[in-house]
């Protein structure tokens, strides 16, 4: 028994000098404070890559039809008060999306942006953007422009379009029961001190498409969307505008937003703002979050202004327009996070590596001042 435990002591790697034998040194002292606190630092940032999370992403075609997409707004006219105001949404054929589920909202806000009123809902694609309070059984007169289609008027915004469509002109608002009611030319002569705030989400058909914030009013002829000024006469509009957020689906972490924060001045009159993006569908999957998956949407943006009839100079439509197209392509984001196994390999890597780098560090030092005392002795 003896004999093997012998034969086995000269298998040991670590052989130990007796302590008579050992010598210490500052430069030893110094190296191994140095070292342990480098140890500490390496193995401190080994931790906290452990306990982060990473992001891998791939690339697949995207194969999901037929569904519903979340449109979150938070978009600020900073010179045109509410009443003007419209909310309308389309498809790429131009054709007003039906079956819209929306909570959106709009707040009269100064053109500093502090709000002047309580939020109002507003009604995507409706055709009447003003509503009153009345007797629910009133009929206003159209004055003339009723049709089978329209026989009462209860709204001065009605009475416009009752107009439109029999192709007269409006004239003065004043002389029409229902703008005098509504005080439509006291409104009229807000626009440029006073601003509204829209904010809300829209679900809306998971195809390309675009909505439009402008003033005016809309209406649907031949199966398309048509949204008309000519009842505002000649009234200029500045679409200074800005985004404070504005996103497709609902967020996950570490997401950016291309137009979030955006704040857009417009110096020339009645100008057509047009936001073209580009939409990449996202799958989140969350391992901090029992894995949850998250179908959601990135995207790109351009713009560019230009003139309308109002401004003399183009053919475009006083508002801001949003167009948007949706990739063929789904991007898929996993989170990982570095196994247990990994940590502490890299550990024993840190601790071992430093050590060993120190110990041939000190050699080299004790071996240097062992030289050069020798010299200074025979010297």
């Amino acid at each position: 028994m003896v004999v093997t435990i012998n034969y086995l002591r000269n298998f040991d790697a670590f052989a130990k000098p007796l302590k008579d034998f050992r010598i210490k040194t500052m430069s030893g002292a110094m190296v191994s404070i140095i070292s342990s606190f480098i140890i500490g630092i390496l193995f401190t940032s080994e931790f906290i890559s452990f306990m982060r999370t990473q992001n891998k992403q791939e690339i697949i075609v995207d194969i999901n039809r037929g569904e519903k997409m979340s449109i979150y707004l938070d978009i600020t006219i900073n010179f045109i008060p509410c009443a003007f105001l419209r909310l309308d949404t389309m498809d790429t054929t131009g054709a007003q999306q039906l079956n819209v589920m929306h909570e959106v909202y709009k707040t009269s806000v100064s053109i500093s942006g502090n709000p002047l009123s309580n939020s109002v809902r507003h009604t995507v694609n409706d055709d009447s953007a003003l509503t009153t309070t009345r007797d629910p059984n009133y009929c206003g007169s159209c004055y003339g422009a009723d049709s089978p289609t329209r026989k009462c008027c209860n709204t001065c915004e009605e009475v416009q379009m009752a107009y439109h469509e029999m192709q007269w002109v409006f004239g003065n608002a004043s002389e029409f029961e229902q703008c005098r009611n509504e005080n439509w030319d006291g409104m009229k002569r807000n626009i440029g001190n006073e601003g509204c705030r829209i904010h809300g989400s829209l679900t809306v058909n998971r195809v390309g498409g675009g909505f439009h914030i402008a003033p005016g009013h809309s209406y649907t002829e031949n199966h398309a969307h048509v949204h008309s000024i000519r009842s505002l006469g000649h009234v200029q509009f500045n679409v200074s505008h800005s985004i404070t957020e504005l996103r497709f689906g609902d967020a996950y972490p570490g997401q950016i937003n291309s137009l979030d924060g955006t704040k857009m001045t417009v110096d020339k009159p009645s100008q057509m703002f047009n936001y073209y993006l580009k939409l990449v569908p996202t799958m989140y999957t969350s391992v901090s979050n029992n894995e949850s998956t998250l179908i959601t949407n990135q995207y790109s943006a351009t713009w560019h202004s230009r003139g309308s009839p109002l401004s003399g100079d183009g053919q475009g439509l006083p508002g801001v327009f949003f167009n948007y197209e949706i990739a063929p392509l789904l991007v898929k984001i996993t989170e990982e996070r570095k196994s247990f196994v990994h940590f502490l390999t890299n550990t024993c890597a840190i601790i071992g590596g430093v050590f060993t780098v120190a110990s041939l560090l000190d050699a080299f030092i004790y071996q240097s001042s062992c030289v050069l005392r020798n010299r200074h002795h025979k010297n």
